[in-house]
């Protein structure tokens, strides 16, 4: 059985990459396929489409999709893409005219009994994507010193409760381990103050959200791939991000700032000494985010952010 992911800022997002019949795209972020399907058709037979994802269970259901949508332009390689330069030399590619991340969780991801991505029911208390770069999240929760956690609360969940929280795990799991999403969102909602518990957003949200970031270093990732696109990118190439976390579009923002500029030299120096030169121009300016007509079908897409650059040099 297949499931078919509903995608965010689809159209904005093809509309940053323009694809042409007989381009070839990297999608580093499979997921539900959306965009590799879009991209597949965009390009048609005689262009190409590697799609790259971490997660088995994305790989699967996308060999399902593209076999009964007849897709031959497709493939899927199952990786992390941190490893996007190596990934391009296994599959002989040179450069390519665009690429696309998609940093969010698919629907299917969230529903997958067997690992703790949702904060609903009652599931193990593992946020592994699969493949690649993670630590255990139990081990994060019940072996992290408290200095540890409360900064993985704070600075990847942006937690006003970060200190507290993790003060609370620690008593708790000197009486018993914590194993399940469920003793951890119990834990979470006995420090919350009542103010919060009413909020639009659930407090275990954020909490969750920062563990799953530290459990596959998601920063580390996006920053090495970021890199490996400036050489994969022909000229003229496109590059599009989707983030869905401040700490995740923060980075894109600043690596496209720093990648667009011709000197980074301090203001105060009479010359240029540091040889940088601009790689990319900015072509989204402010980033695109959902309509109201999108949010009313798919309210995960609130958080959506898209940004794009165009290869230059």
């Amino acid at each position: 059985m297949t499931y078919k992911h509903v995608p965010v800022l689809l159209e904005e997002v093809l509309s940053v990459l323009n694809p042409q019949a007989g381009q070839t795209y990297v999608d580093c972020t499979l997921g539900g396929a959306s965009y590799t399907r879009a991209l597949a058709r965009a390009v048609g037979k005689k262009g190409r489409i590697v799609s790259i994802d971490a997660d088995e269970m994305a790989i699967k259901n996308a060999e399902g999709i593209l076999q009964q949508d007849n897709f031959q332009n497709v493939s899927l390689v199952h990786n992390n893409f941190r490893n996007l330069a190596t990934i391009a030399q296994e599959q002989s590619l040179s450069q390519v005219d665009g690429i696309v991340f998609d940093l969010g969780l698919s629907s299917a991801q969230l529903d997958d009994e067997l690992r703790g991505f949702s904060f609903q029911g009652d599931r193990p208390l593992d946020m592994a994507f699969g493949v690649g770069e993670s630590v255990s999240t139990i081990n994060l929760v019940n072996s992290s010193p408290l200095s540890e956690l409360t900064k993985i609360f704070r600075e990847l969940g942006e937690e006003v409760q970060a200190y507290r929280l993790a003060k609370e795990i620690i008593n708790i799991r000197k009486q018993k381990k914590i194993k399940s999403t469920k003793e951890l969102v119990d834990i979470i909602l006995k420090i919350t103050p009542a103010r919060y518990l009413k909020s639009r957003i659930h407090p275990a949200t954020r909490v969750f959200q920062a563990l799953r970031l530290a459990t596959n270093d998601e920063f580390g990732s996006l920053k090495e791939a970021l890199a490996a696109t400036t050489d994969l990118l022909k000229i003229g190439g496109r590059l599009a991000v989707v983030s869905f976390h401040s700490g995740e579009d923060r980075i894109v923002k600043q690596w496209l700032k720093k990648e667009s500029i011709d000197c980074l030299c301090p203001p105060q120096a009479p010359v240029c000494v540091c040889k940088h030169r601009a790689r990319f121009q900015i072509i989204v300016k402010k980033p695109i985010m959902a309509s109201t007509k999108e949010l009313s079908a798919n309210p995960r897409a609130r958080s959506a952010k898209l940004r794009g650059a165009e290869k230059i040099s």
